[in-house]
């Protein structure tokens, strides 16, 4: 078969526009792959892991999603037995509908309990309390708690109060009803940010209760007034001197994808996060300057990466001005952080 000259151009410039074609393809891999890399002093590439937050969100509402314990009440009346020792009874008349009437038939009740640190970091739900001045300062925590009613997916509301009892081995006297406030949500909303606020009407009595097993309990006592976050607590209070603590974070990471928190040597329910992080500086830090000099404490770093924690937690003792830098991190499964933040003094 002839080929004349008009076929052999053809098949030139077709030739011609694939290798442009490719050329184009390899020099926008080439871009992105510079682009997902820098250097280091000795001009060495280093391919640096690209870093989300949705993951760390996700978790954190997973988390709490599944800490709900769902109950079913008739006519809304009853108790409820919470699987960490919480109890709550509902009088007759206590839980109305939206237009204010006693509600019928059955109810679903929801119910988180929070006793240990490992639950308040995995949850997100620090023990960081608001002052009437507006002073953020840490609180020493009885038991933190969502409490929710509903039916066929509406929201109920209370009417005349329900009785809450928190287990605890001894009654301390300091120990307070606080809210749990978010200015963007509803505080029935399990995606709200807590910041805890002192209840000025809620009242705590020691009160001796009997389990679902016949045991009698001893423990706290009070009457709630709303559905939502509710927390026993106490003002964490220290005489020393007080300074800000700063904490550096590794490379790539920021408030975004990461939370600090402070956990407090020797206080097992009180767990500080550092809310404040300054884009200029890279440093995460709380807001006033409140955290004592010569306090020992353990930093907690963490985040969530392809499905698993990236973590370090490192003991310090606060010094003025202290700045904490994280160094190297690990690895590991929610049940290891579990067991390394439960194991903290």
């Amino acid at each position: 078969m002839k080929t004349n000259s008009t076929t052999i151009t053809l098949l030139n410039s077709s030739k011609n526009v694939k290798q442009t074609m490719i050329n184009f393809l390899l020099l926008g891999f080439a871009m992105l792959f510079l682009a997902s890399c820098s250097s280091n002093d000795d001009n060495d590439i280093i391919i640096e892991q690209v870093l989300g937050g949705l993951e760390l969100e996700a978790e954190i509402l997973e988390n709490r999603e599944e800490a709900v314990q769902i109950f079913t009440l008739n006519d809304g009346t009853g108790q409820v037995y919470g699987e960490e020792g919480t109890i709550l009874y509902f009088p007759p008349g206590s839980i109305v509908d939206q237009n204010g009437d006693p509600v019928t038939g059955n109810v679903t009740v929801e119910l988180i309990e929070i006793y240990d640190k490992a639950k308040m970091l995995l949850t997100k739900m620090p023990t960081n309390g608001k002052r009437p001045n507006g002073d953020v300062e840490t609180l020493i925590s009885g038991g933190e708690f969502f409490i929710n009613a509903t039916q066929n997916g509406e929201q109920l509301e209370v009417a005349n109060g329900f009785q809450l009892f928190a287990p605890a081995d001894e009654f301390d006297e300091d120990m307070r009803l606080f809210n749990g406030l978010d200015n963007d949500c509803d505080g029935d909303d399990l995606e709200c940010d807590i910041v805890w606020e002192e209840d000025e009407q809620g009242g705590l009595e020691p009160m001796q209760r009997e389990g679902p097993n016949g045991e009698g309990v001893s423990g706290y006592g009070g009457f709630l007034s709303n559905f939502g976050w509710t927390n026993i607590d106490r003002w964490y209070n220290d005489p020393r001197p007080k300074t800000v603590l700063y904490v550096d974070v590794p490379e790539g990471f920021d408030n975004t994808n990461s939370n600090v928190y402070v956990s407090y040597d020797g206080e097992p329910t009180a767990l500080a996060l550092l809310d404040i992080y300054n884009p200029d500086t890279g440093l995460f830090s709380e807001h006033y300057g409140l955290i004592p000099i010569g306090l020992e404490v353990h930093i907690i770093f963490v985040s969530v990466q392809d499905d698993q924690y990236v973590y370090a937690i490192q003991g310090a003792t606060i010094e003025e001005d202290h700045v904490e830098v994280i160094g190297s991190t690990s690895t590991g499964t929610e049940a290891e952080l579990v067991a390394l933040i439960n194991g903290l003094p």
